[in-house]
C-alpha cells in the first residue's frame, strides 16, 4: 500500500562499553537518517531498545543492520497510514528501561518467558496473581482482564510498589507489558525481594495481539508514538489521540472554545474549562479572556 509506514520494536539485553557507545550511537543515527526513518532508539551500558518506523523496504533493511551488530533481535511489527514519530533519535541512557538501578538487569534469558499460548492455558486453569507492570496513563486505555494495576506513574515507582504490595510471596505470579522490556527488570526486583515463582509474557502485549486478538487483553495497548494506541487488530487506534494540553492519552471530543475545531482532549484536562480548547495557544487566549473578564468585573464593582 503506497504510503505505509511499517513499524517494528526491539530491545536486548548485551554488554556495550562506554568506549564504543559514541561510536555506535553515531552509526546508528546516519544509518537511519541515509535510510529517512523516524523513532527512537535508546543506547545503554546495558543494550539496545527501540521503535523504528520507514517506508518501502527501508525497515527491513534496518533491520538486517541491527542484527549485524547487535546478533539475533526478536522483532515486533505492526503498519500504519500515517508517519508515526516526527522525527529520528538516538540517545544514549544510562539504561534502556528506567528502573532507577542500572545494575538490575539481565545477564541471560531466563527461562520464565511465556509464550502465548502457555499464558492463555496457565490464565485459564491456574490460580496465578496476574500484574500489570505499566503506567496508570497506559493501563487505563486496556489491560489483561482481573490484572493489578500497581497506579504507577513511572516504572521507577515498582520496586516501592513490590515493597509495599500484599501479594503473597509463594504465589505463581504472570507480569506483562507492551513489548516485553520492563518485565526483564520487573521480574529480577520481584526475585530480589523474594519472590520465586515469577513469570513474564514473552513479547508483551504486543506479541499476544498478534496470536491471540480478543481474547483475555480488554481494550487497546498504548504505544509510544503518534498511534496513541493500537487495537485488537494491531491497526492505529481510531478512538484515543494525545491530549494537546497534557501529552496524555485521550478520548474526550470537544469544539475549541476559543476557535470552535473539533478536538480531543483527556478526561483530567476536559474538567478544567481552558483546557477545552485544540491547543496550547488557544487555551491561552482562552485564559487571557477569562482573567480579562473578571478583572473587568472586579473594577465594576470598586
Amino acid at each position: 500500500m503506497p504510503g505505509t509506514w511499517y513499524v517494528t520494536s526491539f530491545y536486548k539485553f548485551l554488554p556495550v562499553t562506554e568506549e564504543t557507545l559514541p561510536s555506535l550511537c553515531d552509526f546508528l543515527r546516519h544509518e537511519g537518517d541515509v535510510l529517512e526513518l523516524c523513532g527512537l532508539i535508546l543506547l545503554a551500558p546495558e543494550g539496545v531498545n527501540g521503535t523504528v518506523a520507514g517506508q518501502g523496504k527501508t525497515i527491513s533493511m534496518f533491520k538486517k543492520l541491527l542484527v549485524d551488530e547487535f546478533g539475533e533481535l526478536e522483532f515486533k511489527d505492526s503498519t500504519c497510514d500515517v508517519r508515526p514519530f516526527k522525527r529520528y533519535k538516538v540517545d544514549v541512557r544510562d539504561e534502556i528501561v528506567a528502573i532507577g538501578d542500572p545494575t538490575l538487569h539481565p545477564r541471560v534469558k531466563e527461562n520464565d518467558h511465556l509464550p502465548v499460548a502457555e499464558w492463555n492455558t496457565i490464565l485459564e486453569q491456574e490460580d496465578a496473581v496476574l500484574l500489570d507492570t505499566r503506567n496508570t496513563y497506559e493501563t487505563a486505555l486496556g489491560k489483561f482482564k482481573n490484572a493489578i494495576d500497581p497506579q504507577l506513574s513511572h516504572f521507577s515507582e515498582f520496586p516501592a510498589f513490590v515493597q509495599k504490595c500484599t501479594i503473597p510471596k509463594d504465589k505463581k505470579i504472570l507480569m506483562y507489558c507492551t513489548g516485553g522490556i520492563r518485565c526483564e527488570k520487573a521480574a529480577l526486583e520481584m526475585r530480589r525481594q523474594g519472590y520465586q515463582h515469577v513469570y513474564q509474557l514473552d513479547g508483551g502485549i504486543l506479541k499476544y495481539l498478534e496470536e491471540s486478538p480478543y481474547r483475555a487483553f480488554e481494550g487497546e495497548c498504548f504505544v509510544f508514538d503518534h498511534r496513541v494506541a493500537v487495537n485488537q487488530e494491531l491497526e492505529p487506534s481510531s478512538r484515543y489521540k494525545l491530549c494537546p494540553h497534557c501529552g496524555d492519552p485521550g478520548d474526550k471530543h470537544v469544539a475549541c472554545l476559543e476557535c470552535g475545531t473539533e478536538a480531543v482532549i483527556c478526561a483530567t484536562c476536559e474538567v478544567d474549562v481552558p483546557r477545552r480548547t485544540c491547543s496550547l495557544n488557544c487555551q491561552y487566549h482562552t485564559r487571557r479572556k477569562a482573567l480579562n473578564a473578571t478583572s473587568e468585573l472586579q473594577t465594576t464593582y470598586e
